[in-house]
């Protein structure tokens, strides 16, 4: 009867492994995503599913007998090496992107997770390769995406240049630095004298093309860490961190100096000369707040159109 009894007991655990095959076999077969098995102690390749054979366009021959990275989609991949010799001492190892070519050139994204476990008494490596270009692109998209918005956020429409908020937050914090590191920040403001004229003669579309020409101006005269801005209107403003009131002066006749030079064309006819009036005012002397400073901006430049236009003020 005990010999009975652990006969029976013997095939219930051959057929109940069996069918643990089987189903493990259709699940194998039918996966959505690829998948590879290793031998643990060679790194050659013993098993390959049909997904990852239609996926990356290699036949089951091309895959199996070799290593991970003799395979051409592997091949050019350090990583698949490194994978290798991670597993036989961490027996996990995951890529969140990694990059593989198809057999007809094309560029696949996959999430690679290979992890070691036992199976009939053997070490086997287990890799799941899951296809995520369409999912790596949807996020390109939205950081793209993003990116645009945040570019629409602190750009003007017009010139390009950054906006007013964008500035006005900028210069807080600019303040804040200069304070503690104890450096001066220059800041001019100007704007397009007579604007009006040129959009009373030629339309908006006529001040639109000045502004925009300005703005081009403005970009050549600054350097990398200076935050050119249209203020609205016709009005700019420029602001200089680390600079003194020489330096921003100087800076300020360059850009007026130039606008005088501008020769612009507007539908075939060449506008009437562009002059800018500019006011110059400097941290801390002028002012200990951005709202301060602004403000010495604006007495300079009123300033500088009392004297005449196309001029540069400071009321320092």
């Amino acid at each position: 009867m005990e010999k009975d009894a652990a006969k029976k007991k013997e095939n219930f655990t051959e057929l109940s492994l069996k069918d643990s095959e089987v189903r493990y076999r259709r699940l194998f077969e039918a996966a959505q995503d690829g998948i590879l098995l290793l031998d643990a102690e060679t790194g050659m390749i013993t098993d390959v599913n049909p997904f990852l054979v239609k996926m990356l366009g290699y036949s089951r021959d091309e895959f199996i007998k070799r290593k991970l990275w003799e395979v051409g989609a592997f091949r050019d991949i350090e990583a698949s090496k490194e994978a290798f010799l991670a597993l036989q001492k961490n027996e996990y190892i995951r890529y969140k992107d990694l990059p593989l070519r198809s057999r007809d050139g094309k560029l696949i994204q996959v999430e690679f997770v290979s992890n070691v476990y036992f199976a009939g008494g053997e070490k086997v490596i287990q890799c799941n390769i899951r296809d995520i270009t369409e999912r790596q692109h949807a996020h390109n998209v939205l950081v793209k995406s993003k990116a645009i918005l945040r570019r629409q956020s602190v750009r003007d429409h017009l010139t390009g240049l950054f906006n007013r908020r964008y500035m006005e937050e900028t210069l807080e914090r600019e303040l804040l630095r200069a304070s503690r590191k104890e450096y001066s920040v220059g800041v001019i403001l100007m704007d397009v004298d007579n604007f009006k004229r040129f959009n009373d003669t030629g339309g908006h579309a006529a001040g639109d093309a000045i502004l925009q020409e300005l703005a081009n101006l403005l970009r050549g005269c600054v350097h990398r860490e200076d935050i050119p801005t249209r203020y609205g209107g016709d009005e700019f403003i420029l602001v200089l961190p680390d600079a003194s009131r020489a330096v921003t002066h100087k800076r300020a006749e360059l850009i007026c100096e130039n606008a005088k030079q501008l020769h612009l064309q507007f539908k075939g006819q060449i506008l009437e000369g562009v002059s800018l009036s500019l006011g110059v005012a400097v941290f801390p002397e002028d002012g200990e707040t951005s709202a301060a400073l602004l403000s010495a901006a604006d007495a300079a430049l009123y300033h500088a159109k009392r004297e005449g236009r196309g001029r540069v003020a400071t009321m320092s």
